[in-house]
Parts: C-alpha cells; structure tokens; sequence
C-alpha cells in the first residue's frame, strides 16, 4: 500500500511539473514571477522534479524488492537522485540550462535567478 501512494504521488508531482514547465497558461508560469527569488526557481526546476523521481524509484523498488538486478539498479538511481536533491537542497548550486524552459530563459528575471 506504501509502495502505490508513493507511485501515485509522484506521478501527481511530476505530472505538476511538467504543467508548469511547459508554461502554457499564465497560471502555469506564475512561479517565474514570484517574490520567492532563486529558491522558486530551484523549487520548481530542480527540487519538485527530484523528489518525484525519489518517489517513482522508491514506488518501483517495492515489487523488485527480492534482490535482483533491478532492485540493485533502482537502488543506485535513488541514491544519486538523493544526492542531487540534498545538495540542491542544501548548497546554492545554479539550475542547469537544460532544466530552464525556453520561455522561461526569454523572461528578463531568469539570468538574475537562476544564478543561485
């Protein structure tokens, strides 16, 4: 049962990211306005998207969870995105171009927040 709300819950997440990644609405670009500065930015770029990958990998490990390959395979991509979610978490690392929507690199704030 633990295994389904983590898959259930970051499929919700990532299916949150992807909305406002995409931008296709001005509901779905408000974050890059946002008083909240570089962390929203982060949040919404790096953050959100690496705690869904967290609950998708740790959701799948649950039925391969008899010491197979796969599990071994799972388990190495939930470290590193652990890894990577608490050094964006903790350090004032910048967001990667390739995480940066095109709209968003358009947007005139976009240089000054995405530089940690």
């Amino acid at each position: 049962m633990v295994y389904v709300v983590m898959l259930v819950g970051g499929l919700a997440l990532a299916a949150w990211n992807v909305w406002q990644h995409l931008g296709r609405t001005p509901a779905a670009r408000r974050w890059a306005r946002s008083v909240g500065g570089s962390w929203t930015v982060r949040s919404v770029l790096v953050v959100r998207p690496l705690i869904a990958v967290v609950l998708v990998l740790g959701a799948a490990t649950g039925p391969t969870s008899d010491g197979s390959g796969a599990t071994i395979a799972l388990g190495l991509g939930l470290a590193v995105a652990l890894v990577l979610l608490l050094a964006y978490l903790v350090l004032p690392l910048p967001v990667p171009g390739f995480a940066q929507p095109d709209w968003y690199r358009r947007t005139p704030s976009a240089r000054a927040a995405t530089r940690g």
